[in-house]
């Protein structure tokens, strides 16, 4: 029977990658590319779970749970409008995240080859694909939600959000913008939560856009205001495909200008945003409980400029995205403290641990990954090969034209 047949074993196909007009092709690096490989060979992988994992279905969670809360906080957390907006989010970020991995295959065969690994198993035909797919289903959404609730804002960051999606990494390639980039990054926290008030809203009225500026709209700030600030921790590993095609991360720059000063203001501009609402009173007190998270975050600083080796990239990436998550989720049930609210962040954080470990492209938090960040965090690593002694709080990160040399670990 059909349903019986085994997975099929796919085999890796390589394909050329076209190199920008001017610039020579970055010589790959044997030992990390033979290491990235061998973190698939062993794995009898149907094509369909080498595109969930190369395209990170995961941060589906990052843009429903904002999307919940607000509906949760307006009261209206409808069965329809959470069935929609968990579709909706999946196709908007399986859409994204395919284009994604097509505009940036030069980089990632640097950045990211056990990634691109799972691109080739998939086949960049399916990808391409499942780009359409992705797009086609949040345009039939677009139009399914402004039937139910025909609203003309809800159409204008419904199409923001689209506009976004595409233009990232296509079309206008925003992504490129090193400082629009940054910008764009908080539509995972900003565009959802306004999707979701908007959509929950019966009229507009002075009361409803009152209510909004006195509680929603400080949430709002904090969340874009955090985003703004530590986004920027996923060009971490990117830096050696990033320098190839010429691009340079604005975020990165201050880091290695600022060090750990700069690092702990982006982490603290959460917990002091949180504390000045809370006394001018615009969050009630039980907000004070997001403080809380104030050690994570100083660790999270830590690893942020302290960060030296691919190991230690990568490990504090995935650090970030975790600290998120559970910022998020704290955030979430402060916001709106419901059982309604409690349920939907189990379910994101239940599906983003499941998501995390078995199908994502990284292979999955690992007990060295919890090593390294505790090492980092801890100050107990050994120092990088060359790296110059620390001086005022700052410790260099590796420059952009030894970085590649450095990725084999």
């Amino acid at each position: 029977m059909r349903g019986c047949r085994a997975p099929r074993q796919l085999t890796a196909v390589r394909t050329p990658v076209r190199t920008p007009p001017g610039r020579t092709a970055p010589a790959p690096d044997p030992a990390r590319s033979e290491q990235h490989t061998s973190l698939w060979s062993g794995e009898p992988l149907t094509r369909t779970d080498a595109l969930l994992r190369a395209t990170s279905v995961r941060f589906t969670a990052l843009y429903f749970l904002p999307y919940y809360t607000a509906l949760v906080a307006e009261g209206r957390a409808r069965w329809e409008w959470v069935a929609l907006g968990a579709v909706y989010w999946f196709a908007h970020g399986l859409g994204t995240e395919s284009l994604n991995r097509l505009a940036d295959r030069a980089e990632d065969e640097i950045n990211r080859p056990e990634r691109t690994e799972l691109c080739r198993r998939a086949g960049f035909p399916l990808l391409r694909r499942a780009a359409f797919a992705g797009w086609a289903a949040v345009l039939l959404l677009d139009a399914v939600l402004l039937v139910l609730h025909p609203d003309p804002w809800l159409a204008l960051f419904l199409f923001l959000a689209g506009f976004s999606g595409v233009n990232y990494s296509y079309g206008l390639r925003l992504s490129r913008n090193r400082y629009l980039a940054p910008l764009l990054l908080t539509f995972h926290f900003g565009g959802t939560f306004v999707i979701g008030t908007v959509l929950a809203q019966e009229r507009w009225n002075a009361d409803v856009l009152r209510d909004f500026a006195g509680y929603g709209l400080p949430f709002f700030a904090v969340g874009m205001v955090t985003l703004l600030a530590l986004g920027g921790a996923k060009d971490l590993t990117d830096l050696a495909g990033d320098a190839s095609i010429g691009y340079r991360s604005v975020w990165i720059d201050l880091l290695r200008r600022h060090g750990s000063r700069l690092a702990g203001a982006m982490v603290g501009s959460t917990y002091v945003l949180v504390t000045v609402f809370v006394l001018a009173g615009a969050f009630p007190r039980r907000f004070l409980l997001w403080l809380l998270l104030i050690p994570v975050a100083a660790a999270l600083s830590r690893c942020l400029w302290r960060a030296s080796t691919p190991v230690e990239r990568h490990a504090t990436r995935e650090f970030f995205y975790q600290y998120w998550v559970l910022s998020l989720s704290v955030a979430a049930l402060l916001y709106a403290p419901h059982w309604a609210t409690l349920g939907g962040v189990a379910a994101g954080a239940a599906f983003w641990a499941l998501t995390t470990q078995r199908l994502h492209w990284s292979g999955g938090i690992s007990a060295a990954t919890v090593r390294t960040v505790i090492a980092l965090a801890s100050g107990s690593r050994p120092a990088a090969a060359g790296a110059e002694p620390q001086q005022h709080g700052r410790e260099p990160l590796t420059p952009y034209s030894t970085e590649r040399e450095e990725r084999a670990g």
